[in-house]
């Protein structure tokens, strides 16, 4: 499978024709992988690619949109798992970030912008430590912006942080950051083809994030993506209208969310505008990754490397006219999910409806490695559901939440519960509860918390919650416990 090739040929499909419309512990080893048709001979350990897109909502793929291209995800889509209800657990980077690299959700791990650096037993059970414990060759390349404790060196052999930025230079070559981060990417799997270990990389892409001090442009790209959606009209963002706005509270109406909506979505041309740097910054991410996979085939590694792809969060595109992420409604929290196995020929084009978390990822990575997840990790591995080999129990809801209290502007913390039916949403510290039946209301436009046929409901879901913020407290470490208050508590 060439992804790169269909990239081009739509690229040059475009240019005449387009009008359519990313605590010390022991090393823990179990048994290889294996194969039963093989009588249990070990496999070769795969690779894993681990490819993450920062504010790339679920809906964004262009398998399931009719306007935005995205020809490499949709192959890795057609030929892979698709998740189609994938979550994270916290809608902002640095919280959701941690949760992936832990296993564990803010409430447990405590960590967002301004707190300290996540704990040390939380920080020595990150999957990239764990598999370079266990064999493995371990690289991050792209944006980290989060602190763990410890040496970088003992999680990563291979360890690229970047800032956000237009340009890198490579090879004494400008080049656009997402661009520079995929050639990065291909030099570490080059370097790797001298080693008879396996590699777990992580490739975190900057784009689609906005650059938030570029208020005039905001969204960035390759300049050959600027054609990209040009003579399409972008549909309306649902419950984008005047009233819909005015429906939110005074702490929703007054947030950063709001500020942001000015610049980014604040008139009809603005949207159309903004919306569409926005895909084609999308586009340019899944251009790299075709880049990246055409490395992988040209080192011989393509049969024999993992690659999930996935977003760190959701993020509202005018949608009740707000930008941004932070709250609890789909767009914040969804995101899209990829896994495609190479050696699993039975999961071509297969979608799985059952809820997915970002924090499901960790324990997935080591279970494709062979490699036991810590106890303490609160997530799944979702490799059972991609097999089918065994009935799997699985969760039916799961709890988020948001903490972060910047002092420059308004988010107001909330946390919440998501069952396949309904949304409870807290907004703890603005006296403001929202309600949603899921099943009627998948829109999330009517909010039942103040109506009284639905208090029982209500009162199921708070106590479902409060249940969940201790669970998720009690699981903190020592460490964490110790540092006395939460500011961004419930």
């Amino acid at each position: 499978m060439n992804l790169l090739k269909p990239y081009l040929k739509h690229c040059a499909a475009l240019a005449g024709l387009f009008t359519l419309v990313a605590c010390t512990q022991e090393p823990v080893v179990t048994q290889p992988i294996v194969d039963e048709k093989t009588q249990q001979q070990p496999l070769e350990r795969p690779n894993i690619l681990f490819i993450l897109a920062d504010d790339h909502r679920w809906d964004l793929i262009g398998k399931y949109h009719d306007i935005i291209k995205t020809p490499n995800l949709d192959q890795l889509a057609d030929k892979g798992t698709v998740f189609k209800n994938a979550f994270v657990t916290t809608p902002i980077c640095a919280s959701s970030r941690v949760s992936i690299l832990t296993g564990l959700t803010e409430r447990t791990h405590d960590f967002t912008f301004q707190q300290p650096a996540t704990g040390v037993e939380e920080s020595a059970l990150v999957y990239p430590r764990i598999l370079k414990e266990n064999g493995y060759q371990s690289a991050f390349i792209g944006k980290y912006e989060i602190k763990l404790s410890g040496e970088d060196s003992d999680r990563f052999d291979y360890f690229k942080p970047l800032l956000q930025a237009k340009t890198e230079t490579y090879k004494g070559q400008a080049l656009p950051q997402t661009y520079y981060i995929a050639e990065l990417a291909k030099d570490f799997i080059s370097q790797s083809k001298s080693s008879d270990k396996p590699w777990v990389m992580a490739v975190n892409f900057w784009n689609p994030h906005a650059h938030d001090r570029d208020e005039e442009l905001q969204f960035h790209y390759p300049e050959e993506f600027e054609s990209w959606y040009q003579d399409v009209e972008i549909p309306a963002a649902k419950l984008s209208t005047d009233a819909d706005f005015a429906a939110l509270p005074e702490p929703l109406q007054q947030s950063a969310a709001r500020v942001r909506w000015q610049f980014r979505f604040g008139s009809p041309e603005l949207y159309q505008q903004m919306t569409k740097r926005h895909y084609r910054a999308i586009s340019s991410v899944d251009k790299a990754v075709g880049m990246i996979y055409q490395a992988l085939e040209a080192q011989g590694m393509a049969d024999n490397t993992i690659i999930i792809y996935t977003g760190d969060n959701g993020y509202a595109m005018n949608e009740r006219q707000l930008a941004g992420k932070w709250f609890g409604w789909e767009e914040d929290l969804r995101v899209p999910l990829i896994i495609y196995d190479p050696r699993n020929k039975k999961a071509d084009t297969q979608e799985i409806e059952k809820l997915a978390l970002n924090i499901d990822i960790t324990p997935t990575i080591l279970d494709f490695a062979g490699v036991a997840a810590p106890a303490s990790y609160q997530g799944q591995s979702l490799l059972p559901l991609i097999t089918q080999t065994e009935k799997v129990e699985w969760r039916d809801e799961f709890f988020f939440e948001h903490m972060y209290q910047p002092k420059r502007f308004l988010i107001p913390p909330m946390a919440g519960v998501r069952s396949e039916q309904w949304k409870y949403v807290d907004f703890y510290k603005h006296d403001h509860v929202q309600l949603y039946n899921l099943a009627d209301d998948p829109d999330e436009q009517y909010n039942l918390a103040d109506k009284a046929e639905y208090t029982q409901v209500k009162q199921q879901m708070a106590q479902k919650l409060a249940g969940y913020i201790n669970q998720y407290e009690d699981a903190r470490s020592a460490e964490v416990k110790a540092r006395g208050t939460y500011p961004n508590s419930h």
